[in-house]
C-alpha cells in the first residue's frame, strides 16, 4: 500500500495540470543568427552594386578606356601624323550625348573609315582593328598613279582601280615629260575627284599599248593618248615616226601587234612610213592607212 501511494504522488507531480505546471508560447522567437544573416545579405548587395558601378565608370567614363595609341601602316608619302590628326579630330564630342567619343567601346570603325576617305582620296582603307583597352591599328594602301587623265584642260591622277583620287601637279606637257602615261578625254567630261572612276580594263589596255609601242615595235608614243570618249574603248597617239596609230580595246594587244608587224614587213616599211599619216586598226580583221602626200591609201584585210 505504501508503494502504490508513493507512485500516485509521483504521477501527480509529473502531471501538466499540477500546481507546478508551466505554459509555453506557440510563437517561435526570432534568433540572433537569422538577423545577422539578413544584414549580411544587405551589405553584400550594396557592395556588389558599388562594384558594378565602379566597373561601369571605368569602362564608360574613365580616361583609362580612351583611345590614346593610333598605329597607321601602309602609308608611304602621306605622313602618319597627318592621318592620326584627322582621326583624333573625329573623337571630339560625346556619343549619345553622354559618353566620350574616344572611349574604346564608342569609337566607330565605320566613322574612322569615312574620315580617312573624305580627307585622303589617295588612301584605301584595308582594315581597322581595335585592341583592348586603348589602341587602334589602321592598315591602308596608298594609291599610286597608273595614268594621268586630262579633261577640259585639267589633269588628274588615276589609280590602278580606276579611281581619280587627286589633281595632277603640272601641265599635260610637263606630266608627259615626267614619263607619265597621259590620256586626254576629247569629250571633256566633268571629273569629280574621289568619285569618278575610269574602267580598270581600259587603263590596262592603254598601258599595254604604251609598252607595245615602246618595247616591241620601238616606235614609242611622243604625245598624249587621246580618246573620243571612254565608252568607245578607242585610243590614238602620235608615234616617234610622226604618224598616228588608232587602236581599239575590243581587240587584243597581241592581235593588233601581229597585224602591225605584218604590215611593216609587207607594205609599210620604214621608208614608206615617212610619208604615213595614220594607221587605223579599230576594225577587227582590217587595217586602214593614209599617206600624208598624194599617193596610195590602203586597206588590208
Amino acid at each position: 500500500m505504501f508503494f502504490r501511494k508513493k507512485q500516485k504522488e509521483n504521477i501527480r507531480k509529473k502531471s501538466w495540470q499540477g500546481n507546478n505546471s508551466k505554459s509555453y508560447s506557440m510563437r517561435a522567437k526570432k534568433s540572433m543568427p537569422a538577423r545577422k544573416k539578413s544584414f549580411s545579405r544587405w551589405i553584400f548587395r550594396v557592395l556588389l552594386m558599388g562594384f558594378f558601378g565602379i566597373c561601369a565608370y571605368i569602362l564608360l567614363f574613365s580616361s583609362f578606356m580612351d583611345i590614346d595609341t593610333i598605329l597607321v601602316r601602309g602609308n608611304l608619302e602621306i605622313p602618319s601624323g597627318e592621318i592620326m590628326k584627322q582621326i583624333e579630330r573625329s573623337f571630339g564630342g560625346k556619343s549619345f550625348g553622354y559618353f566620350p567619343s574616344k572611349n574604346y567601346f564608342f569609337v566607330s570603325k565605320k566613322n574612322i573609315g569615312n574620315v580617312l576617305k573624305s580627307n585622303f582620296n589617295r588612301l584605301e582603307v584595308r582594315t581597322i582593328e581595335k585592341k583592348f583597352p586603348n589602341s587602334i591599328t589602321i592598315n591602308v594602301l596608298e594609291r599610286k598613279a597608273e595614268i594621268v587623265w586630262c579633261s577640259a584642260g585639267v589633269c588628274y591622277l588615276a589609280a590602278e582601280d580606276g579611281l581619280i583620287y587627286d589633281g595632277a601637279a603640272g601641265s599635260e606637257e610637263e606630266l608627259k615629260a615626267a614619263n607619265y602615261v597621259v590620256v586626254v578625254d576629247d569629250r571633256a567630261r566633268t571629273i569629280d575627284i574621289g568619285k569618278t572612276k575610269i574602267n580598270p580594263d581600259y587603263i590596262q589596255f592603254v598601258e599595254a599599248v604604251d609598252k607595245m609601242l615602246r618595247d616591241d615595235l620601238e616606235i614609242p608614243a611622243t604625245g598624249s593618248y587621246h580618246t573620243p570618249e571612254i565608252a568607245s574603248g578607242e585610243i590614238s597617239v602620235e608615234t616617234s615616226e610622226g604618224w598616228i596609230i588608232k587602236l581599239s580595246s575590243e581587240l587584243s594587244i597581241e592581235e593588233e601587234g601581229k597585224i602591225i608587224r605584218t604590215l611593216f614587213e609587207k607594205e609599210l616599211n620604214k621608208e614608206v612610213r615617212k610619208n604615213l599619216d595614220y594607221l587605223d586598226l579599230r576594225v577587227r580583221n582590217k587595217a586602214f592607212y593614209k599617206m600624208k602626200q598624194e599617193g596610195e591609201n590602203g586597206t588590208v584585210e
